[in-house]
Formats: structure tokens, C-alpha cells, sequence
């Protein structure tokens, strides 16, 4: 365990929520607390710096703003106290051509943000459900080349579990220079620039607002939160984190997202050593 504890930082999806997106009341009542004993706290996830603001506002009702929010895992960083944010090395449109094209034989449904829009090729069962969750519309590329007109944080493609296996197989075997795939989630592979993740956001967030990486505490649960677990002073990966996040971690919870293992692990933890 870390001796100074300036900054908390978590993954939402598997990890802050349970699986039906529900912020429980006992993992606001620990973040409320930390926040209480001036702890900064702060947000890394795959959406866009905007969802994280509106659904944390919106949603979470709580008593203050998160300090840092890490969007798009790691191609954002919003700075609460200055208002700054700054977008990271986002994809090419060329880069986003190879993935689309690449990917093409797999028969899947490419999309990504802009405009703080969904853009899609085709409406489906999943990226109509993503769209009402997150309260974000939805746009239908006229033509597959309207993906690559512009730059891009990411590209994601939406799979079952069953399929992820020869989803993430076929990525693998078509590597590029120019950008990395990874999965985010059970169901979700996204590509992203390679200098792009979790972990180098932190580091950026650390020396913008002079807070020692040593002094800050995270949590996740899958592949893209492994270098943010690794580059924090004391990692920590849930219960029903995949293997590799397990392995980045310093630590892992006894309890899972759906048991509120963030909030257990808060408690028996953190708040008897640094909110006494």
C-alpha cells in the first residue's frame, strides 16, 4: 500500500458500476467520503470526456465534480479546476481506412465518435442500446468512406463473447505501426493510435497538475486499464477483471463489480488509513 494518497481514479464499466450501470449507494457514500477528506478523484474510461460529464451529473447525483476525467482511454484528459482539455493523438483518417478495411471480412459493424455523435455503419440492436444509455445519437455513414473523411479517437466494433475470441485473432494478425487493438470490454474491441492509453494519460494529468504518480491509487478490470493499474502507485484490479489486468495490478478486490468491490475495498483499505 501506497503511504500518501492525493488522487483516486477508476474505470466505470465492471468496475465503479455493476453490470446494469447502477452507481450504488455504497460506492457514492466511499467516494463522497474520500472526496469529504480532500482526496481528488477522478474518472478513466472509453467514452468521450462529454458522457463522462453529463453521466456523472446526471445520473450519479453527487455532491461534487470529479477532479481529472480520462475519455476515449486515454485520448482526453479534462483538468475540472482549469477547464482544460486536451485531445491525444487521435487516428488518422488513413489509419482509420486500414482498420475499417482490414476488419471488413469479419462482417461487423464499425463505428465511432464525432461530434459528439455515434457514427455508424448500419443501426443495430447494440449500437441503438449504446445510444439510449448514453443519450447520444446516432449517425448513419451514407458511404463507408464518410468513416475516414476526418480524424478520430477510435474505431470500435461491437461482438458477442463467443465471437470475441476469432474477433481479437484476426486483429492480431493484421498488425500495423499505426495503431493497436484492444479489448475494452467482454463484448467490445476498439483500435487506437499506440501511443494511446489509460496509463500515459495519467502520467500527463501528473506532471500538468504537479501530483505524484506515487500518490495515486487505481482501479480497473480489463485490458485497457492495464497500464493505468501499472502506472499508478498501487493498482487495483477487480474480482472479475480478465487475467492480464489481474496480473497489472498490486492488488485485486475480493468482491466484485456486482458486489460492490470498489466500495468494499475503499473501506476496508483506504478510508481507516488516510480519512481517520
Amino acid at each position: 500500500m501506497i503511504n500518501t494518497l492525493n488522487l483516486v481514479i477508476a474505470d466505470i464499466d465492471g468496475t465503479l458500476v455493476r453490470d446494469d450501470h447502477i452507481l450504488s449507494d455504497e460506492t457514492k457514500h466511499v467516494l463522497n467520503t474520500l472526496h469529504d477528506h480532500g482526496i481528488l478523484l477522478g474518472l478513466a474510461s472509453g467514452r468521450s470526456v462529454l458522457q463522462l460529464k453529463q453521466r456523472s451529473i446526471s445520473e450519479w447525483n453527487l455532491s461534487f465534480s470529479f477532479d481529472v476525467i480520462i475519455g476515449l482511454n486515454g485520448g482526453e484528459i479534462f483538468d475540472t479546476k482549469s477547464n482544460h482539455l486536451e485531445s491525444i493523438d487521435p487516428l488518422s483518417p488513413s489509419s482509420i481506412k486500414d482498420v475499417v478495411t482490414m476488419m471488413s471480412p469479419l462482417n461487423l459493424n464499425p463505428f465511432l465518435y464525432r461530434d459528439n455523435k455515434m457514427l455508424a455503419q448500419h443501426l443495430d440492436k447494440g449500437t441503438q442500446s449504446s445510444s439510449e444509455r448514453n443519450h447520444q445519437a446516432v449517425e448513419i455513414a451514407s458511404d463507408i468512406s464518410e468513416m475516414w473523411n476526418t480524424s478520430a479517437a477510435k474505431v470500435m466494433f461491437r461482438v458477442t463473447e463467443a465471437q470475441m475470441p476469432e474477433v481479437e485473432q484476426w486483429a492480431k494478425t493484421h498488425p500495423s505501426p499505426f495503431y493497436q487493438s484492444i479489448k475494452t470490454q467482454t463484448t467490445m474491441l476498439e483500435f487506437m493510435s499506440p501511443n494511446v492509453n489509460k496509463g500515459n494519460a495519467l502520467s500527463k494529468y501528473s506532471k500538468y497538475a504537479s501530483i505524484p504518480l506515487e500518490t495515486m491509487m487505481s482501479f480497473g478490470d480489463m485490458s485497457n486499464d492495464n497500464e493505468l493499474l501499472r502506472t499508478a502507485g498501487w493498482g487495483v484490479c477487480m474480482k472479475n477483471g480478465s487475467s492480464d489486468a489481474k496480473a497489472s495490478a498490486n492488488d485485486i478486490t475480493e468482491y466484485t463489480n456486482n458486489e460492490n468491490g470498489f466500495a468494499q475495498y475503499i473501506a476496508s483499505n483506504v478510508l481507516p488509513v488516510f480519512c481517520k
